[in-house]
């Protein structure tokens, strides 16, 4: 009986009998795979196997050997077999697709989690009615000599004492004296000594006052625009400059009328500044604009060689308006 093999060349099966180089087209379907020991490293197999299950036996390697295994490929053989490249291309997009979505993964989870925090801790910022962010302003100080009358310990009390005291045709505001104490003064000055002869006209008719030093210090203010600064710390040196003014009758016509120019100029750019303001702060600056515009006519109408009692009323209300403005700027 004869003996037939078939073997598998370049991926094609050929049938040989053991007598006849010619092909066998009627014989069963085998297939062996070889490897050549002295070059290749493949062997036959002893036994025959069906095409399907076809295996490698390959040796184990010696680490210090020269040779090296390796796929065996076509005798053409300058690229892999097609089953080899759809393999590789199959394993580089599934790669490439896995790392993407990885990718969008983690983003999503990084955009996630910075909306989280964003919404858990809000960021405040103050603004103004139009919108705007504030803008700090530096402290106002005033500092002022003041003839106190007296402090009481309730406001109530002082209350009464102002009454008394305008009803004999002088000046008195109520100003905190602190420990909920309220004192009443009856005339302001940038100076103490411009404050003598009231001190002295004062003292015939009541109990004799004693010349003060009022301080005030206000911080953190802030308004829509950095142009407001001008009008605020303008308002402080216009009430400054009438206090002066009273002090000076020899040049108090020209100096007046210089100051109430200066004062005309500030009030219109407060009118043009307003817009953007809270509605307090505006009904406050148009306030302190009355008393101060009030305390320069007062100041218009000092006859000679009298002490002018109303300018004096006029510019300590001035100065109590000028501090509800500052404050609503808090």
């Amino acid at each position: 009986m004869k003996q037939e093999i078939s073997i598998l060349i370049n991926g094609k099966q050929q049938h040989y009998n053991k007598s006849s180089c010619e092909p066998d087209q009627t014989s069963n379907e085998v297939a062996a795979t070889i490897e050549v020991l002295d070059k290749d490293e493949y062997t036959v197999l002893a036994e025959p196997v069906k095409k399907s299950d076809i295996v490698f036996k390959r040796k184990k390697m010696n680490m210090f050997s020269k040779k090296r295994t390796s796929f065996l490929v076509p005798h053409k053989g300058k690229s892999l077999s097609k089953q080899i490249l759809a393999a590789v291309m199959a394993a580089v997009v599934t790669g490439t697709v896995l790392g993407i979505m990885v990718l969008m993964v983690f983003s999503s989870d990084i955009t996630e989690a910075g909306n989280l925090n964003s919404e858990a801790v809000p960021v405040q910022k103050e603004g103004s009615p139009s919108g705007k962010k504030l803008v700090k302003l530096p402290p106002i100080h005033l500092e002022f000599s003041a003839l106190q009358a007296g402090v009481f310990s309730t406001k109530e009390r002082a209350e009464d004492v102002v009454k008394d005291i305008e009803d004999k045709g002088y000046s008195g505001v109520i100003v905190p004296a602190g420990d909920e104490k309220s004192a009443v003064i009856v005339g302001i000055a940038n100076e103490k000594h411009q404050l003598e002869s009231y001190r002295e006209n004062y003292q015939d008719k009541m109990d004799k006052p004693i010349v003060k030093t009022l301080s005030f210090t206000f911080e953190d203010l802030k308004t829509p625009n950095s142009l407001d600064e001008t009008y605020f710390t303008n308002g402080k040196i216009l009430l400054q400059n009438v206090l002066t003014l009273s002090q000076m009758p020899g040049a108090k016509e020209s100096g007046l009328d210089q100051t109430l120019s200066d004062f005309n100029k500030w009030k219109q750019y407060g009118q043009n500044q307003k817009k953007n303001w809270k509605d307090n702060t505006a009904k406050a600056a148009s306030d302190f604009e009355k008393q101060l515009e009030g305390a320069f006519l007062a100041l218009k109408d000092t006859k000679k060689g009298e002490l002018n009692w109303g300018f004096q009323q006029k510019a300590m209300d001035s100065l109590q308006s000028y501090k509800k403005l500052l404050e609503t700027l808090k």
